[in-house]
């Protein structure tokens, strides 16, 4: 080979991974995106008569506030009764993988647009947040998880202001030293949220609702629904046997008028395997208004195959469109970045559980839970929450040897 052409080899290869490094520069790995890029990354997937394409872009618009990789899990809220393609759309934040880091310092360099900024309900979440980051904060230690519920009124529009839902793992009291460790919700995390004290009414309604709680059952998750006219709290109980939920919320002076939860109940447990309690207490008690969030196994993803049978029997009652339930299965998936080991679903966590900084990840698109919720005297209504999640499998040396 002459000199030219060997000049001309080496120019063109060095073209060639300048081109490469601009597009990995382009397109970041999947465990590397922000918000909106992992949006992008699945869009091409989304039916279009789940999320209409000009929504879509909305929800994007409003994740590019995020600029960097606060979330790993997100997904969308769909009414199943309603022919409607507007979602609400939802992310989590880990305190894992540096995420709870990543969104406190948005709001320490003052990074988030300033339409965001300027509203009361982000000033107080971003004290919220800079104190759960904050090493020595009680709530450091207490919240492994903090998820955004971002509601849409209309397909033209998106809120900014989400309702805020704190992860409270094994919140129950059993003994009078108990007590004291439920209070940081009411005494700092509330306060932070909302900028006003926690009501003593409230707290002590809160108190004496996980008092009740039944053997086994704590609570998941409690949430400031900021977004919506609501002084009071949603709180989600799990571990709950479902012949355990209605003496449960006897207890607290709810009334099953015509016993028409324990047939629903009934029917629900014939159709899922998992139910999960919702509730709203305000300082009066509990709200009538209850929900139950039902789903399979946790880990099966895109492969769970028991949720047709439960679209038929919403479908039966009037409260999901066959047209919603076909467009909710096509949104199933599995996106892998390209790796030399081959891979199946058995080998990949969600990405926050990995210890090793370095893996070969994934994106599974499945059906988190579906919610039915009953209001006294009328018919059930339900929704689906689809979801996004960043998986990986554990790079072996065989991965390693060929990067």
């Amino acid at each position: 080979m002459n000199h030219a052409a060997i000049h001309e080899f080496y120019a063109l290869r060095s073209k060639y991974r300048f081109i490469q490094q601009a597009m990995q520069f382009q397109q970041p790995s999947l465990k590397d995106m922000n918000a909106a890029e992992l949006l992008t990354s699945i869009e091409s997937t989304i039916p279009s008569d789940l999320i209409s394409p000009n929504q879509y872009s909305l929800i994007k618009s409003l994740a590019s506030a995020f600029t960097t990789r606060i979330t790993s899990f997100f997904g969308f809220e769909t009414r199943l009764n309603s022919p409607s393609n507007s979602v609400d759309y939802l992310f989590a934040v880990s305190s894992k993988r540096g995420e709870r880091e990543e969104l406190a310092q948005l709001f320490l360099n003052g990074s988030l647009p300033q339409e965001i900024r300027r509203k009361a309900e982000w000033e107080h979440i971003g004290r919220f947040v800079t104190e759960w980051a904050n090493p020595q904060s009680i709530l450091n230690k207490k919240i492994p998880g903090v998820w955004f519920e971002f509601d849409t009124t209309d397909e033209q529009s998106v809120t900014q202001v989400p309702s805020i839902f704190i992860q409270t793992p094994n919140l129950r009291i059993d003994t009078l030293e108990d007590t004291d460790q439920c209070l940081w919700v009411t005494q700092t995390t509330l306060p932070l949220l909302t900028g006003q004290p926690t009501s003593a009414k409230l707290e002590e309604v809160f108190l004496d609702t996980i008092r009740k709680l039944p053997e086994g059952a704590s609570v998941l998750h409690v949430a400031s629904m900021l977004s919506r006219a609501s002084t009071g709290l949603r709180m989600i109980i799990y571990k709950i046997a479902p012949d355990q939920i209605l003496p449960f919320l006897v207890s607290l002076g709810w009334i099953d008028h015509k016993d028409d939860v324990a047939c629903l109940l009934g029917e629900l447990q014939r159709v899922s395997s998992r139910i999960v309690l919702h509730l709203n207490i305000t300082e009066k008690g509990v709200d009538q208004n209850i929900g139950f969030e039902c789903a399979f196994s946790k880990e099966r993803y895109n492969q769970e195959t028991n949720w047709p049978e439960f679209f038929d029997y919403l479908i039966s009652h009037g409260a999901c469109l066959t047209e919603k339930r076909d467009a909710i299965l096509r949104f199933f998936g599995l996106d892998e970045e390209q790796s030399e080991q081959a891979f199946t679903l058995e080998d990949y966590t969600a990405a926050p559980r990995l210890t090793a900084s370095d893996y070969t990840p994934a994106l599974v698109r499945y059906l988190s839970h579906i919610k039915v919720n009953y209001t006294p005297s009328k018919p059930i209504e339900a929704k689906a929450y689809p979801g996004v999640r960043l998986l990986g499998a554990p790079k072996t040396e065989v991965d390693v040897a060929v990067q």
